[in-house]
């Protein structure tokens, strides 16, 4: 999908970052809160995308939102390697995301985002870590059209 098409779009789509394939198997797909809102659901029969309240409740488990993301980023002996512990087992990737503004992909190899399945404005919150902290950030996403990674939890 374009940069133009990805921007102005209402339905469900997704991308692999920079539109080259020998990302997908390392970083996986980046979707669009449209994907992650459509009835038919991206996660397989028996698996959901995790609501907010799931995320926080991961959150805490791990201490705490100030040192939650290093607990969920890949470790450097992980494949593709990043500089968190991965103490929780979750192997969070530096897959970054496509703008909702531009359509342009952003942060890979700094940054990794996943989407919550808890709606807010016309979108959802999200969640990310970032290279050299450990935090676990939340926030809203503005419009529904960014890229964002999806994780599934078994039900």
């Amino acid at each position: 999908i374009s940069d133009a098409a990805w921007t102005s779009t209402t339905a469900g789509a997704q991308a692999v970052y920079g539109e080259d394939p020998a990302n997908l198997e390392l970083y996986g797909r980046l979707y669009n809160w449209y994907a992650v809102n459509d009835a038919r659901g991206l996660c397989p029969t028996g698996w959901h995308v995790p609501s907010d309240g799931e995320w926080t409740e991961l959150e805490t488990v791990l201490g705490g939102a100030s040192v939650a993301g290093v607990a969920l980023k890949s470790s450097s002996s992980d494949m593709p390697p990043w500089d968190g512990t991965n103490m929780s087992g979750f192997t969070g990737v530096s897959a970054g995301y496509r703008a909702s503004l531009g359509g342009h992909f952003v942060g890979m190899g700094t940054g990794g985002h996943w989407w919550s399945a808890t709606g807010v404005n016309q979108s959802a919150w999200n969640f990310d870590v970032q290279t050299g902290v450990n935090l676990l950030r939340r926030d809203p996403d503005d419009n529904g059209r960014s890229g964002e990674s999806v994780r599934c939890l078994k039900d």
